[in-house]
């Protein structure tokens, strides 16, 4: 009988201990009434061994070269003409230059924008520091006077009394004053004015002058005070400032001590009006009608007082003070000053944001930690059940 190629794949497969108890009992059966199989098992076993005896050979030099060749010139044709990606393979030399290439170019970028005039990018343009500005939800941009019953305004703040009474409202009349030095004078006022407007707030007074050939001229703002902060910030973007002032003054216990005073005259008041019905002589009429005249007067000149102590509240004042940038006669050919600033204000811009970067990083990782540490438990328990099957 003539083995066929089935039969010989069987027989390695038999003496390389591959095949199943049921196949292998068949195989033995066979093997005792089959002659020719045995001899071809026999001839099989005096392979192996010959091939354990042999001594293990060397490849040739240049074959890992050649068949790498032959490797990426099979995926060359088979990828349609695409060209193999190249390998990198990182080393402290290489890594190195690649973090001096990214810092390099940070610092130009950086460099590039230092030079831009104040309140234009690094392309030329106005940032959108006016849009974070939006007039707050229910103020006209010109509001009106301020009422002193219902619900606390946005700018008061609800503190407990100093003797441990009831909460009153802390009233807090903010000021401010800055002196900003602008590149161009006509845009930065343009824009000073769109940033009060924005605020919902208004210009309530300006003063322009041009002493020895340089614009200057001071502004009096009123915004609203929850937006006092915001457009603070806004306008010190105008350019640079120079000298920057802010101040606040607490009048709740002279708000409370007027509304008490005035609710007082207005009880006195009430009583001398009663007074002036029951009357039945004239001169006492007339002593009653100058009393009445007089409380009166008060209450008018206290709630007049109530009535600016609460427009000063709700509105902060602030004094902007703007003023062109005097051109400087340059007396060489090169402003060593004007680049040493540059170059600082780049490196100070370039360290801040590797500081930004390096805290987003420790951030993200200590994030990932509990899923890091959920997983290689995982792992490990895997690991050892997998272990216990085998």
């Amino acid at each position: 009988m003539r083995i066929t190629h089935a039969a010989a794949d069987t027989l390695s497969a038999y003496l390389d201990q591959e095949l199943s108890e049921v196949e292998r009992a068949r195989v033995a059966a066979h093997l005792e009434s089959c002659e020719q199989c045995r001899g071809r098992l026999q001839d099989l076993r005096a392979t192996v061994e010959m091939v354990r005896d042999l001594d293990p050979l060397l490849a040739p030099e240049g074959l890992r070269e050649a068949v790498g060749a032959g490797l990426a010139g099979a995926g060359l044709a088979r990828g349609r003409g695409l060209p193999a990606l190249p390998q990198w393979r990182p080393t402290w030399q290489t890594t190195g230059a690649a973090v001096a290439v990214i810092l390099i170019g940070l610092f130009t970028v950086n460099l590039f924008r230092s030079a831009a005039p104040p309140g234009l990018d690094w392309r030329g343009r106005e940032p959108e520091a006016v849009g974070r500005l939006r007039p707050p939800a229910g103020r006209d941009a010109q509001p009106g006077a301020p009422s002193f019953g219902g619900a606390p305004k946005v700018a008061d703040q609800i503190v407990p009394a100093p003797s441990g009474g009831p909460l009153v409202l802390r009233r807090v009349i903010r000021t401010g004053s800055l002196f900003v030095e602008v590149e161009e004078f006509d845009g930065a006022v343009r824009r000073l004015i769109i940033i009060a407007e924005s605020a919902g707030g208004f210009v309530a007074t300006s003063s322009y002058s041009q002493g020895q050939g340089t614009p200057q001229g001071t502004f009096v703002l009123r915004v609203p005070a929850p937006r006092f902060a915001a457009t603070l910030t806004a306008l010190e973007e105008l350019g640079r400032v120079r000298e920057r002032r802010v101040g606040g003054q607490d009048v709740s216990e002279e708000f409370v001590d007027l509304q008490a005073r005035v609710r007082n005259l207005e009880r006195h008041e009430q009583r001398l009006l009663t007074f002036m019905d029951r009357a039945t002589k004239v001169s006492d009429l007339l002593a009653i009608e100058q009393e009445v005249a007089r409380v009166r007067g008060e209450i008018e000149s206290l709630t007049g007082r109530l009535r600016v102590l609460g427009n000063q509240v709700e509105l902060a004042t602030i004094e902007v003070a703007v003023r062109q940038k005097p051109e400087k006669v340059s007396t060489g050919f090169w402003d060593i000053g004007a680049t040493v600033d540059r170059v600082r204000t780049a490196f100070l811009n370039t360290v801040r944001q590797i500081l930004v970067v390096v805290e987003g990083a420790a951030v993200v990782t200590s994030a990932l930690i509990p899923v890091l540490l959920l997983g290689a438990l995982a792992w490990l328990l895997i690991r050892r059940l997998r272990a216990r099957m085998i």
